[in-house]
């Protein structure tokens, strides 16, 4: 039989094509849809930091890539969102006392610890009090800890941690009196630091608590394994409260000592997230690679801190000529490179309110900072016959050593010999927490967007003074900002401050630090105007 061709009218025909018309666009619609949307089936996420956790107990960590794990470990009663704000985190609302100094906070109900044990305000209360005592509260961040009623006379060990301004009314509220109003306040206790530690798992194995298999968190993801030198790895944590919110199946933080090897694996496609890049790098990188290159401001300051412990530095002549000799514009345009700006004191232009700006002595031609050094030197006693020696002391970094070189340089230049000391980060920041040299690099981050966020530094007594300044004028300056009750003349009292910081020399700024990040097109969720440095894990995704 002969098959009897189609005789389809034009309309038939119309119709048909506009069948195969709507389908094509509708096909394209959802293959655009899966390109431009994330899978929402996770994924482990591989970052590369500068450097490796020291420790995984909030309270004894120290080194600055220990935060970023422990802040997707452990939840404290608040949390930092994508943008670097604090949100409700274990605490599902709070209240504050009208004169500003009472939080009480409530906790979720239902909370429980990685192996499903309860967490009560308990839990808090033996944190809180875990964290002031001085033979554990071991990082600069229980400096913290003085906001809160009695909290100075415990971490100079004048008071028992029990005597600290926190209480547990009942299994579900924390009550924290603070010894003045601070507004910032939510930011802080968003920290790592201030999240509860799991007491039964620190009593049954001790200082072995943090090792895998041992450790107990709260937080959106817990521990799976720690090979030292090449990474830590966590999956998600399906007994944290908001778990079904949590789209990413783990985190891979890999430690990056040198730059180029950093960027060599984020070319490859190994990582997905990569904390700074050789400087000299930028160029290329703005030409080859826009949309995963991240230049954003952020809350922190180079510095190298000054000890005052020491008999050479004692002199505020020698600080004055030191920091006189540094000529901070040619290392922001030739060596950094991102748009980092020069520091002569320690609050970034942006955060102190018009008029506010503290007295910084005018800046001098080349030529006339170092012919007033030497003579500052001269003056306190330096010359060819003695020559001002120090020791400065890095962590290692191609972009660090290049600074410091460059530092020794210009010291040289006023007849001061540096001898240059770099060491892994740990052991750097180990011996700035000890007080154990002359001259250190650091990078301090505000926890929030006010000047206190880098005085606090600088406190007498403070464990985060490790360069151990003090100045009764600074003190007393801002014991009366914390009393202040208007905030032009709190913002004006600490532009005081950081005058007298300044005019003591307390430490050498170096610039303010501009945040370089490489991300991959298939992170999702990653915000640029976090001016933190924690981008938590529990926010982003990949496609």
């Amino acid at each position: 039989m002969t098959p009897t061709p189609s005789r389809r009218g034009p309309r038939q025909r119309h119709a048909t094509a506009s069948r195969a018309s709507s389908w094509a666009l509708l096909l394209g619609a959802l293959l655009s849809a899966l390109l431009a949307a994330p899978l929402q089936a996770g994924g482990v996420l591989r970052g590369g930091h500068p450097g490796e956790p020291d420790s995984l107990d909030p309270h004894a960590a120290i080194a600055a890539p220990a935060l970023i794990v422990n802040n997707d470990l452990f939840e404290a009663l608040m949390t930092l969102d994508a943008r670097g704000r604090p949100v409700l985190g274990a605490a599902e609302r709070y209240s504050v006392s009208p004169d500003g100094r009472v939080y009480t906070f409530v906790l979720r109900p239902g909370l429980v610890w990685s192996d499903g044990r309860p967490i009560t305000s308990a839990d808090f209360l033996y944190s809180f009090r875990r964290l002031a005592n001085p033979a554990t509260g071991l990082t600069g961040l229980a400096a913290w800890i003085d906001l809160i009623q009695g909290g100075k006379a415990i971490l100079q060990g004048k008071a028992p941690p029990d005597s600290l301004g926190v209480s547990a009314p009942d299994a579900r509220s924390v009550r924290i009196e603070l010894v003045a109003p601070a507004p910032y306040f939510p930011n802080i206790v968003s920290l790592p630091v201030f999240a509860p530690m799991p007491r039964h798992v620190i009593e049954q194995h001790g200082r072995a608590w943090t090792r895998p298999g041992n450790i107990v968190s709260n937080g959106p993801f817990m521990l799976q394994e720690w090979r030292p030198g090449q990474f830590v790895r966590v999956r998600r944590n399906p007994r944290f409260h908001a778990a079904q919110q949590v789209r990413l199946d783990g985190v891979e933080y890999h430690p990056i000592a040198d730059l180029n090897a950093g960027l060599r694996l984020f070319r490859a496609g190994q990582l997905d997230t990569l904390t700074n890049f050789p400087p000299e790098k930028l160029d290329s990188l703005r030409a080859e690679m826009p949309g995963e290159l991240r230049l954003a401001p952020s809350l922190g300051v180079t510095v190298y801190v000054l000890n005052h412990r020491s008999p050479k530095l004692a002199d505020p002549r020698v600080r004055r000529a030191l920091s006189l000799a540094i000529d901070r514009e040619l290392i922001t345009a030739r060596l950094v490179r991102a748009g980092d700006t020069p520091a002569l004191g320690l609050v970034p232009p942006g955060m102190a309110p018009r008029g506010t700006r503290p007295r910084t002595p005018a800046v001098p031609s080349p030529a006339q900072r170092v012919a007033q050094a030497r003579e500052l030197l001269t003056a306190s006693g330096y010359g060819k016959e003695r020559p001002l020696e120090l020791e400065l002391l890095y962590h290692t970094s191609e972009e660090h050593k290049k600074v410091a070189v460059a530092v020794a340089a210009m010291w040289q230049a006023i007849g001061v010999r540096t001898q240059l000391r770099n060491a892994e980060r740990q052991v750097v920041e180990v011996a700035t927490r000890k007080g154990e040299f002359e001259v250190v690099r650091a990078a301090w981050f505000s926890a929030y967007p006010d000047p206190l966020g880098f005085m606090t530094n600088l406190r007498q007594g403070s464990p985060a003074n490790s360069g151990a300044y003090g100045n009764p004028r600074f003190e007393a300056l801002l014991a009366e900002a914390s009393r202040a009750a208007d905030a032009g003349r709190r913002a004006d009292l600490l532009a005081q401050a950081e005058s007298v910081l300044i005019e003591d020399q307390a430490v050498l700024p170096l610039y303010f630090i501009v945040s370089r990040r490489l991300v991959s097109r298939r992170v999702v969720g990653w915000q640029d105007d976090n001016l933190s440095a924690l981008r938590p894990a529990r926010w982003l995704d990949l496609r």
